[in-house]
């Protein structure tokens, strides 16, 4: 799998592609000694010699009708345990689902919604080794309609409301948490805090809502989003927007920076998807330059689309092969 070309010819990031390391076993396994014998003998340790069996007037050799002499004390030291083996497996995967809820993404929503199932069925009959999954879905602006205390610009969807939404309290979630996890009901949980409607602004931040969300800035002890992002995951941004990012903070090497320092600077172990208006895509709407910049900077773990396609599912196979690959490529951090 490929990434997707980065921004126009009119673009002036620079594009610092990083390339997957390559995937190693690193389990340490170290060497057992079993039933090892010492044999103390005059103030001198031999291991595993036998003892002098020399006689005579005078001899301190202690007598022996067999005509050997006695092993003395021997310390059967038994199997020296192993080490625990260094964890190197992709056991956690985080998902961060950007959301544009501005006026024209009433059928880009019902087509993501469409395509959940099998796209999280995808992902869980590949990433066999993934027991753990948390699920956040934040908007393009401060969401109005959300819980108390959840409405920051990153904050993840409890609740929705406003035009074409699902207008429904959603959270908390199964596992008492503002975000989604394993223990619920993936599909209903996501069909209800995906469908975030088309009341936002029209001045869109899908990257600031994204590095926010990333970088904590509502994860503190008792915020919105607390427990969210694990250091330890595999982390998965999914960007879903129609129009370019003209509001956002930065620009992509500061959105690609901020993003990589909160994962411990391990590029290998951030994927990012982006359904946007592609440049060259079927949208009438403005390119969004500055966001493909931004996946493209992830290299093969960078993955974009046009927002416009009529069916999301063969994106979203496509989509499934790049998650799974970068699990397999998954460092841990320290």
């Amino acid at each position: 799998m490929t990434a997707c070309p980065g921004g126009d010819d009119s673009s002036t990031t620079t594009d610092p592609t990083v390339s997957p390391s390559d995937s190693s076993g690193t389990t340490v396994a170290p060497q057992t000694t079993t039933g090892m014998a010492m044999t103390e003998e005059g103030g001198m340790t031999t291991t595993g010699m036998p003892s002098d069996t020399t006689s005579g007037t005078g001899s301190t050799g202690a007598d022996s009708d067999s005509g050997t002499t006695d092993p003395g004390f021997v310390f059967d030291l038994g199997e020296i345990p192993e080490a625990p083996p260094l964890e190197t497996e992709c056991g956690k995967v985080d998902f961060i689902f950007v959301v544009d809820n501005s006026g024209s993404m009433g059928d880009e929503q019902a087509n993501l919604i469409a395509n959940w199932p099998a796209f999280i069925m995808g992902i869980q009959d590949n990433l066999e080794d993934v027991e753990s999954y948390h699920i956040g879905v934040v908007t393009t602006d401060t969401y109005t309609y959300n819980i108390a205390g959840c409405q920051n610009l990153s904050s993840v969807v409890v609740q929705t409301g406003g035009g074409s939404s699902s207008n429904m309290a959603c959270g908390p979630y199964a596992a008492g948490d503002n975000f989604i996890t394993e223990a619920d009901d993936l599909n209903v949980a996501f069909t209800c805090a995906a469908q975030v409607g088309t009341s936002g602004s029209a001045s869109e931040r899908q990257m600031q809502a994204a590095v926010e969300a990333v970088t904590g800035v509502d994860a503190g002890p008792g915020q919105c989003n607390e427990g969210f992002l694990r250091e330890d995951s595999l982390l998965v941004i999914v960007i879903i927007t129609d129009e370019p990012d003209n509001a956002s903070t930065g620009d992509p090497t500061s959105w690609y920076n901020d993003i990589l320092a909160a994962r411990s600077d391990i590029p290998e172990n951030v994927v990012v998807l982006s359904l946007i208006n592609t440049p060259g895509g079927m949208c009438a709407g403005g390119v969004a330059t500055d966001i493909a910049a931004f996946t493209t900077m992830w290299g093969v773990n960078g993955f974009m689309a046009d927002i416009c396609t009529l069916d999301y599912g063969p994106i979203f196979t496509q989509a499934i092969s790049v998650i799974d690959v970068a699990c397999e490529n998954y460092i841990p951090p320290n």
